[in-house]
């Protein structure tokens, strides 16, 4: 993107980047020692691998590689899999973690007022907090969803964090929360940021309200337009009981207005009927348990979401209301809850829940080829997670392990594009302390503007 506003925003932002974080990555790196699940094709059963990573991609896998002059990293006591994808995540008001209640009332009446005095530097701010906590859980591709795009200004101010962040991901170019059900997004800017948009590690696609929240002029106005563009569209639908009982996954069908394009997320509240429309149109679905919960939609049946058909991805959604970005436990409740309704023991098994998380998830957002997976000449993107910890020592099966009992704190090293961005636990590019200090202040400038108004 060119806008002065960019440039502009960008020399005023802090640096958060430790000196020695500066320096260039190795072209070459042999990871060694680790037990490998590869996901290619789906859930595969660990095994003892290396992997070769040369100018940012992966070059060989196999056991005992040899690799003159690259620089060897030993993960004995790991497993190495793909870095997580979240296909689903509102970044931009991170720094307001727990803001889903006040003395104003619940998570709208709570977040309008803060939302209406949101700054393109409080954007940016909450991207960079968000990354941070996205590496740290092992998410290395992330949709970042910003239905608070209030302004062009705030649109650059997220793309130039999320750029600078060094993890991959889509920027899903939304709408300001105060926009009323009749009111059109910015689609002149909408088409000045795609005709303007670098590649690179940040792809772009487009969030919208949807038949939920807009009029049917609106929605089908910027799905076409997205769609003129080339531009994958996401939006929420059928989470309430009231918003499922539209039927709107019929009125988009009878629109043509599905497809793999259309990545619908919740969807909590929905029959079976509507779940079957999404899935023979080939729209995947994107759930957030915990969030669905904590928000009042009700409990998200995962079990009857892939009976019917659903390709799926799974999201952490905010941490307004889910507090902690954990896709390990956003992955645990997923299975558990699949179990729960079905009332039998795996019925959902944790090497699907494994797989929404990394190899299908970055398919049904429609994610880079190689994204999910460790294949040959695909990303560098990956994560070493701890076997030997207090968490997971010992476990009877390696896709438990990985769905019910690591956390983060487990999540040893993590790499994107072959660049380092934590090593034996500890992120290696941001200055926790700084950030976290900014973050705090950030938030309490926006509360007192969100007071004065």
């Amino acid at each position: 993107m060119t806008r002065p506003t960019l440039l502009a925003l960008g020399a005023s932002l802090p640096v958060l980047l430790p000196v020695d974080a500066l320096a260039q990555d190795a072209d070459s790196r042999l990871l060694t020692g680790a037990e490998v699940v590869t996901m290619q094709g789906g859930w595969t059963e660990p095994q003892a691998l290396d992997i070769l990573i040369e100018d940012g991609r992966i070059a060989e896998i196999g056991p005992d590689l040899a690799a003159e002059g690259a620089e060897e990293i030993d993960l004995s006591g790991h497993v190495i899999t793909p870095g997580l994808v979240d296909g689903h995540w509102h970044m931009w008001n991170t720094i307001a973690r727990g803001m889903a209640r006040s003395e104003r009332g619940g998570f709208s009446q709570t977040m309008g007022p803060l939302a209406k005095v949101w700054t393109p530097e409080a954007s940016a701010l909450s991207v960079k907090l968000g990354m941070a906590l996205a590496v740290n859980s092992g998410i290395t591709w992330v949709n970042n969803w910003a239905h608070n795009t209030v302004s062009p200004a705030h649109a650059d101010a997220e793309v130039a964090a999320m750029r600078d962040s060094g993890v991959r991901g889509r920027f899903s170019y939304g709408y300001p929360q105060a926009a009323g059900e009749g009111e059109v997004m910015d689609l002149v800017d909408l088409r000045a940021t795609a005709e303007d948009w670098e590649s690179g590690r940040i792809g772009l696609g487009v969030s919208l309200r949807g038949p939920d929240r807009s009029e049917p002029e609106v929605w089908q106005t910027e799905i076409t337009t997205a769609r003129e563009l080339g531009l994958p569209v996401t939006f929420h639908m059928g989470g309430s009981a009231d918003a499922a009982a539209q039927h709107n996954a019929q009125a988009l069908d009878e629109e043509g207005m599905l497809g793999e394009d259309i990545h619908v997320v919740h969807m909590t509240s929905a029959p079976r009927a509507d779940l079957q429309t999404l899935a023979e149109s080939g729209s995947p679905l994107i759930i957030s348990p915990w969030t669905e919960m904590q928000v009042g939609y009700g409990v998200p049946n995962p079990a009857l979401m892939q009976s019917a058909g659903l390709d799926m991805a799974v999201s952490v959604d905010n941490t307004v209301l889910a507090g902690q970005i954990n896709m390990f436990e956003v992955m645990r409740l997923t299975a558990d809850l699949g179990d729960g309704f079905s009332q039998a023991q795996q019925s959902l098994t944790d090497a699907t829940v494994f797989d929404w998380a990394s190899r299908q998830g970055a398919a049904s957002v429609q994610a880079p080829e190689g994204v999910g997976v460790l294949q040959i000449g695909g990303p560098a993107d990956l994560i070493a997670v701890d076997t030997e910890s207090l968490n997971t020592q010992p476990s009877g099966s390696m896709d438990f392990l990985l769905t019910h009992a690591a956390d983060p704190e487990d999540v040893s090293f993590v790499m994107i594009g072959g660049e380092v961005h934590k090593q034996d636990g500890a992120l290696t590019r941001v200055d926790i302390r700084a950030l976290t200090r900014e973050a705090v202040q950030m938030l309490d400038e926006i509360k007192a503007a969100a007071a004065d108004g």
